[in-house]
């Protein structure tokens, strides 16, 4: 225990997150890039299960988070890399400009892909399915495979954009492996008939940043106490006198 809080002494931020098997995380491969590994305390959070709610720090209870030492949270995916991306060393930004619209622009089309297939995998759990979901989405996700495919061809470098590309196409692997509703084909294979994107996505997984995390199961304490005692440090931070950790909060969904 000792230890732990000596170590957490030299951490700056805390990143509540979801440390979830086989998925590249945006966030953490930024973390990783921009030399900010070491200073950020991870905060492992199931939103789906009780006991783990953020809600006293984030009002709308979703991951990432990012906690400052003052107190300041940060809500938002798209909001911590840009901190992160400004106060760390390497820069996956790029400068006003051409480089910077296209880097963006692929920021969030694989933001909105993964957004889209959270939506269908949710809807798996739903009584009655609403078939509308999956026909107004899957499209979406072919175009904007597609589109990932021209652009594999053409960008240089690594990126947030890129970084954002990982992000998407590494929850689609684990939203397909688990099947989707039709029209979502089963076993569908996103590299089939992709070939500059396939070998643009086996190349990055070679990346310090993404073997970082990716495939890795996460070591270290992931029970709510340990999640409400650092949701309770924020507090603090902020000013808030609490003579223990909160209560532990009901989450607003569950997925039986």
């Amino acid at each position: 225990m000792a230890t732990r809080k000596k170590a957490a002494l030299n951490k700056s931020m805390k990143l509540f997150y979801s440390p979830i098997h086989g998925f590249i995380h945006k966030v953490l491969v930024v973390a990783h890039e921009a030399g900010l590994w070491d200073k950020i305390e991870f905060v492992p959070i199931y939103p789906m299960r009780d006991g783990y709610s953020i809600a006293a720090i984030n009002p709308l209870h979703k991951v990432p988070a990012l906690a400052l030492k003052d107190g300041t949270v940060l809500y938002g995916s798209q909001t911590i890399v840009e901190f992160l991306d400004f106060t760390g060393k390497k820069k996956l930004y790029p400068k006003p400009g051409p480089k910077r619209w296209d880097a963006l622009r692929r920021l969030a089309l694989a933001d909105t892909v993964f957004e889209v297939t959270v939506n269908m995998a949710l809807e798996k759990g739903e009584n009655p399915v609403r078939p509308s979901v999956y026909t107004w989405y899957w499209p979406k996700v072919l175009r904007a495979l597609d589109q990932m495919e021209i652009d594999a061809g053409k960008t240089k470098g690594f990126d947030v954009g890129h970084a954002a590309t990982l992000h998407a196409l590494s929850y689609l692997n684990r939203q397909l492996g688990k099947g989707l509703m039709p029209p979502v084909p089963s076993n569908y294979d996103w590299r089939k008939g992709r070939p500059k994107l396939t070998a643009w996505w086996t190349k990055a997984l070679e990346r310090p940043s993404v073997n970082s995390h990716f495939n890795k199961d996460y070591k270290g304490n992931d029970t709510a106490e340990f999640a409400q005692q650092q949701v309770a440090e924020v507090l603090r931070a902020q000013g808030k006198k609490l003579a223990a950790a909160p209560k532990p909060q009901k989450v607003d969904m569950h997925l039986d």
